[in-house]
């Protein structure tokens, strides 16, 4: 019995030692190191990029002649990074610089485009010199001015501009497919779907059409006498030309056709001329939008089965008004759609929709994120005569009559500590998933 105990003590006291060596050790060791603590860069401006999917790490890296900090408010420069997509496939890049304290009132911006095939690589690196070309009149009036040495290459005093010819007549194509899958002993999915799209987009005209297909395979087996396997498919094409009018208006018209096994929906054909007007001239589209877009038109139907309202076909005039919000600031962002589709008809179909999402930066370190959308679904016309059994309800194979729908997410962070992020340190660097 007494040796029992004494073993018993003897691992209590093997754990013991054992947590104070794994929590207690390392933590010594950190704090004993003074000399890797970091030291901001002596008379380097304090800077804060606010960018969606930019590489920082590399940023960080590169740019050794700045303090990044983790909070716009304790910066001395604010760069703001705002995108949009271009006619030809690629990203539109605009750079907001802010100065504060020594450097307020300084607002510049810069502009980088990307190629729709550019590497990751490439692109970051297009970043990297348009944040350092814009941080240069804030260098000029930093403690850093005298150390500065620069110079331009590849100007020639009688050199002429290149003209550049595009073969392609500023036509772009694009393909994707995809299958994925997944399974288990009593459940096998696969999912598939493909797209193309090809479009020309000048400053007067923006033309595109495309087509897009996706669907999944299903089986489940309940026991060994059951098994059920489902399917759904759909699948469409479009087209849209847009012609600019002034600097705010535009007009044109959408074409569409759709066939979804889902929604009971052999085709759908729609033509509506269109007309949009912005409220702020477009070339301001990458800081705000508030976009006013109505639509008028036709759509005929074709079903599978026929439905509650004893219809294989139909033909339906209808009208749409959408108006679409944007504005990214250093503040935070804020989109916002709000729209509705209103068929003419003795059924009074229509649908509402209102799809908010906004960040705002509440204090140092304090951010709060929301997005959702809430339909009114007044317009589902396609729905089957026929009672759908509960397998395909279960397995979403078909859709139930429903007054609404909706979405909703919102999220909170909060960061405090050193107010410098300099370092670049990845090890240890894994996903989450092999923890």
């Amino acid at each position: 019995m007494l040796m029992q105990k004494c073993k018993i003590c003897f691992n209590t006291s093997i754990i013991k030692t054992w947590l104070i060596f794994v929590f207690f050790l390392p933590q010594t060791i950190l704090f004993a190191q003074t000399g890797d603590t970091l030291i901001a860069r002596n008379g380097a401006p304090k800077v804060f990029v606010k960018c969606t999917d930019c590489d920082m790490e590399y940023f960080k890296n590169e740019i050794g002649f700045l303090n990044f900090v983790r909070d716009m408010r304790l910066a001395d420069i604010v760069v703001l990074i705002r995108d949009i997509n271009t006619g030809n496939g690629g990203t539109e890049y605009s750079l907001d610089f802010n100065g504060n304290n020594i450097y307020n009132g300084i607002e510049v911006t810069e502009k980088f485009n990307s190629l729709p095939n550019m590497s990751n690589a490439d692109l970051r690196l297009g970043l990297k010199n348009a944040i350092t070309k814009g941080l240069l009149v804030y260098l000029l009036k930093s403690p850093l001015a005298d150390k500065i040495i620069y110079s331009i290459d590849g100007l020639e005093k009688n050199g002429q501009s290149d003209k550049v010819k595009d073969k392609w007549n500023l036509w772009l194509f694009n393909i994707n497919a995809n299958i994925s899958g997944n399974g288990q002993e009593y459940s096998k999915t696969l999912f598939y779907n493909s797209n193309f799209s090809s479009n020309r987009t000048s400053n007067k005209n923006r033309f595109e059409f495309g087509f897009f297909q996706y669907g999944n395979l299903q089986q489940y087996k309940i026991d060994d006498s059951t098994t059920i396997k489902s399917g759904a498919n759909s699948y469409g094409l479009f087209n849209f030309n847009a012609l600019s009018v002034g600097k705010k208006i535009a007009v044109g018209y959408f074409s569409t056709y759709f066939s979804s096994t889902i929604q009971n929906l052999v085709n759908s054909t729609s033509f509506y001329p269109a007309i949009e007007y912005n409220f702020f001239p477009y070339e301001e589209a990458t800081r705000r939008q508030l976009r006013l877009n109505y639509r008028i038109g036709l759509r005929y139907v074709d079903f599978y089965d026929e439905t509650y309202l004893n219809k294989f076909n139909d033909l339906y005039f209808l009208h749409s008004l959408v108006l679409s919000f944007k504005q990214v600031e250093e503040w935070g962002s804020v989109n916002c759609d709000i729209g509705t589709f209103q068929y003419f008809s003795k059924e009074k179909f229509y649908r509402v929709n209102i799809s908010p999402s906004f960040s705002l930066n509440i204090a140092k370190g304090l951010i709060w994120s929301f997005s959702g959308n809430f339909s009114v679904v007044k317009d589902q016309y396609y729905l089957r005569k026929e009672e759908v059994s509960s397998e395909d309800i279960l397995l979403g194979q078909a859709q139930l009559k429903s007054n609404f729908s909706y979405g909703i997410y919102t999220g909170i962070s909060f960061s405090f500590g050193s107010i410098y992020n300099n370092v670049v340190n990845v090890r240890f660097n894994m996903n989450e998933n092999n923890w």
